[in-house]
């Protein structure tokens, strides 16, 4: 019931805790792996608004990411919000990214299951708190 404290089961926090220590090294990967995409993004022409937003892009990432590994409040749902609204935006472009060029398909692919593990490790681990409770 609302307002009325109940104890929380032990194992339901240990469950919990494990799920989010799982989480950095997700948080970790997806991170490193935006740094890889670096060059594929630029392409051949690297022209100074293209780079500015490459940049940006990737600063807010890491600085979310760091944020979520040092569990700072609502970071973690923040990185797991931009890696889910960014997998919606890629996912339906693999099919035609195969037909035009299978390697740099196969980055877009890793960056999509990075991504989504990312998103389900912060939904299972949310789950996880809030059925201990």
């Amino acid at each position: 019931m609302w307002g009325v404290p109940q104890r929380v089961s032990e194992e339901g926090v240990a469950l919990s805790k494990r799920w989010e220590r799982l989480f950095i090294p997700f948080v970790t990967g997806v991170c490193f792996w935006s740094l890889i995409e670096i060059p594929l993004e630029l392409g051949v022409s690297i022209d100074s608004r293209r780079l500015l937003v490459v940049a940006a892009s990737k600063v807010m990432m890491i600085c979310v990411g760091v944020a979520a590994i040092v569990n700072l409040r609502f970071a973690r749902q923040v990185f797991a919000f931009i890696c889910a609204a960014s997998v919606l935006a890629i996912a339906p472009a693999l099919p035609i990214e195969y037909g035009q060029c299978v390697s740099i398909a196969l980055f877009s692919t890793v960056e999509c299951i990075g991504k989504c593990s990312c998103v389900a490790v912060a939904a299972i681990a949310s789950l996880c708190k809030r059925s201990s409770y």
